[in-house]
């Protein structure tokens, strides 16, 4: 287990194992909230019960043909290639940043921005493909089962 201490708490590390995210400081997952496969529905992160609603497959854009700075060997993810986070519920739609705020279920929409992100080797972070300076986090230092985007970077996904 790694936690990196700041001035603002401790910085929230997640895995990507199998199917699922799960954070290694207190052990939730990211989950779609109550199990509804809508449009629009919240993505949050919750316990880990194992549902469809929480597993997920992580899917490379067709850009992954450009050159590639290689795999992170920690986090298993490809180093500066977007990707798309894909439920594995039956309608397969797709996490979104909305507004560069929160995150929520949608429908894939090809060239929307919002929907694909990256991850950052140097300091760790899933960020957004569009919003750049904008990681992907759980609000109030994991205290919440809000998972949004700030430039406020204090998460690390792993």
């Amino acid at each position: 287990m790694q936690i990196w201490s700041t001035n603002s708490g401790w910085f929230q590390i997640f895995r990507y194992q199998g199917e699922q995210f799960v954070n290694i400081q207190n052990r939730k997952v990211l989950d779609v909230s109550g199990g509804k496969d809508l449009e629009g529905q919240a993505v949050i992160v919750h316990n880990s019960h194992n549902g469809k609603n929480q597993k997920w497959k992580v899917l490379y854009t067709d850009q992954a043909k450009v050159a590639t700075k290689g795999v992170s060997t920690t986090s298993g993810f490809r180093i500066g290639v977007p990707f798309f986070i894909v439920s594995r519920l039956p309608m397969k739609r797709v996490a979104e940043c909305v507004g560069a705020n929160n995150m929520v279920l949608k429908r894939y929409v090809k060239g929307r921005a919002g929907q694909k992100f990256i991850f950052n080797e140097k300091d760790k972070t899933i960020r957004s493909n569009y919003w750049k300076n904008y990681a992907m986090e759980i609000q109030s230092n994991g205290g919440s089962s809000n998972v949004r985007f700030t430039s406020t970077i204090n998460s690390r996904w792993w």
